[in-house]
């Protein structure tokens, strides 16, 4: 079974960029402005632990879980499918000809 590459891209960034988001509202929420944001702030430039941030953060976690799942579809759907053979054989000798 093919993946679609452009719905599962889709659908990655979109899970990326909600997972960031929440987790940004939660830590907010649980430890307040004195949370570091560690290597996220290094990846998601712009980001902090702020609503502004977790909005800016789910931007960039958007972008690179699309990315990444389109990647993923495109190299599963050659490695589960790989390509047709070609239409024609030049090798054979075809109808009325002699060999």
């Amino acid at each position: 079974m093919r993946l679609q590459t452009r719905a599962f891209a889709m659908a990655s960034g979109a899970l990326a960029s909600a997972a960031v988001f929440l987790a940004t509202l939660l830590a907010r929420a649980v430890f307040g402005r004195i949370a570091d944001p560690g290597l996220a702030a290094g990846v998601l430039f712009g980001y902090s632990i702020s609503v502004e941030g977790a909005f800016i953060g789910a931007m960039w976690a958007y972008a690179y879980g699309f990315m990444i799942g389109a990647a993923f579809a495109f190299a599963y759907n050659i490695a589960v499918i790989p390509p047709a053979p070609p239409l024609v054989d030049w090798d054979e000798a075809g109808p009325g000809e002699e060999s």
